[in-house]
């Protein structure tokens, strides 16, 4: 069996001014510049696209990675998705720690939202870096125990229901013709 990844590398999301993500990556949150790339040409599409790649590290080497794209304004931009939903969390490892994390963000004129508590397991602060990223950072008060992972089975169910969501196997599988396996299904129609 294929064993699943384990860890985060990085997460790459946009930048529209590299010396204010780089001030407030380093300077601000304790982030090392772990390494940055310079290219003309996306290795990836062939793209003809200059950018800077840079790669801020956490304590746990994984990072915040960002792509500023030359003469390009992509950071910031709404898609009419809700600005607390897409977030990044970080972990602090006291509640100590998190208030003085809050009075550093507040001392460096970063407006926080918090301390939130989360079903008394999580408490959380709030706050937007200089291209619009929703941070948190969050100390979790005690591990998650099996009755934890057994709720939130048991809301995901709910939830599917109440919504009446399938997945896409369901939903290929609700299309299986009579008699045949699921491996057997055609598309119903050809793609384009």
């Amino acid at each position: 069996m294929l064993k699943p990844a384990t860890s985060l590398n990085h997460i790459a999301m946009p930048t529209n001014n590299t010396a204010e993500t780089y001030r407030f990556y380093t300077k601000v949150m304790g982030f090392k510049l772990k390494s940055a790339v310079r290219e003309e040409r996306v290795p990836s599409t062939g793209d003809e696209t200059p950018f800077l790649h840079t790669f801020f590290a956490l304590e746990d080497g994984s990072c915040m990675a960002f792509f500023d794209i030359a003469g390009e304004q992509f950071a910031g931009r709404s898609d009419g998705v809700p600005s607390w939903i897409r977030h990044f969390a970080f972990n602090v490892e006291t509640y100590e720690e998190l208030l003085s994390w809050k009075a550093r963000l507040e001392e460096n004129g970063i407006s926080v939202l918090g301390v939130i508590d989360h079903e008394g397991i999580w408490q959380s602060i709030y706050f937007f870096d200089p291209n619009g990223l929703r941070l948190e950072l969050t100390w979790q008060k005690r591990e998650l125990e099996p009755e934890d992972t057994a709720h939130g089975e048991e809301l995901v169910r709910q939830w599917i229901e109440e919504f009446n969501q399938k997945d896409a196997d369901e939903i290929a599988g609700d299309a299986t013709p009579e008699g045949a396996e699921p491996q057997d299904r055609q598309p119903e129609t050809a793609p384009a």
